[in-house]
């Protein structure tokens, strides 16, 4: 067993003999996945991007109150640029199948809600009103992050009756995965491939505005063809004609150095 987790194991008590069910906790599950997510897009990104130019970190903070944390950091050596990503898996079961067009929801929240304290101290710094901000409490902004980075995968578990998430796409998923990745692939090899499927987005594409024909979904929101949050759930399209490239604005990782360099020459 590696050393540096029974170090952990025993510096926190977790009780080693323990700690595999521990980790297939429902509870627990969505947490590890997440985070290790995270350093998977760091380690796909430090294997695409030229490491002359670009600095890929894994930065370990404490964000301060109402900050946002950086997943991801990318630093355009030449100009020292920092460019800031955010890691998100695609929710959990919800591909769909229409009739020409494959879609994919991206949770795309915060995991904490902003409280009304938080709100009052944050509205102005933020440049809008505190009911505003109230309304779109668990949502992000152009300003916490640059890019997106999610994966295809987790779109195709579930949960099991034991409350484990598991690979199990639909009928209509498999023949996604079929057609993308080929046939006759094991069920490991479809998960892998579908997990290392990797997709980048400008923040600013995914934001609710008319130029990206998003609408606000919130009662309560007094510009909902523009209050300039991100969604919940943004959508990752597939046009069944073109499975390689989506259909609105996100670019494989293996592209994402086009989405940088605007960040450097905008």
């Amino acid at each position: 067993m590696n050393q540096e987790l029974i170090d952990f194991c025993e510096l926190y008590n977790l009780p080693l003999e323990h700690l595999g069910a521990t980790l297939k906790d429902p509870k627990v599950i969505p947490m590890i996945r997440g985070k290790a997510f995270e350093f998977s897009v760091k380690d796909r990104l430090s294997q695409v991007l030229n490491q002359n130019i670009w600095h890929v970190s894994k930065p370990f903070v404490n964000p301060q109150l109402g900050s946002h944390d950086q997943d991801v950091l990318i630093k355009h050596l030449p100009t020292n640029t920092e460019i800031t990503i955010e890691c998100k898996l695609s929710a959990k079961g919800q591909y769909k199948f229409q009739t020409n067009e494959s879609i994919f929801k991206i949770k795309c929240m915060r995991s904490r809600t902003l409280g009304p304290e938080l709100v009052r101290r944050l509205a102005p710094l933020r440049g809008m009103s505190e009911e505003s901000l109230s309304v779109h409490n668990d949502q992000y902004l152009v300003g916490d992050f640059d890019l997106v980075i999610t994966s295809l995968a987790n779109a195709f578990y579930s949960t099991n009756e034991d409350g484990i998430f598991v690979w199990d796409p639909s009928a209509l998923g498999q023949s996604f995965l079929e057609q993308k990745y080929g046939v006759g692939l094991s069920e490991k090899q479809y998960q892998d491939a579908a997990f290392n499927d990797m997709y980048v987005a400008r923040a600013s594409d995914l934001i609710i505005s008319e130029t990206n024909e998003v609408l606000c979904t919130r009662k309560k929101c007094s510009n909902n063809q523009n209050c300039g949050f991100i969604p919940n759930y943004p959508l990752l399209k597939f046009n069944h004609n073109n499975l390689t490239n989506p259909s609105n604005r996100w670019v494989h990782i293996s592209n994402i150095e086009n989405l940088l360099l605007n960040f450097i020459e905008g």
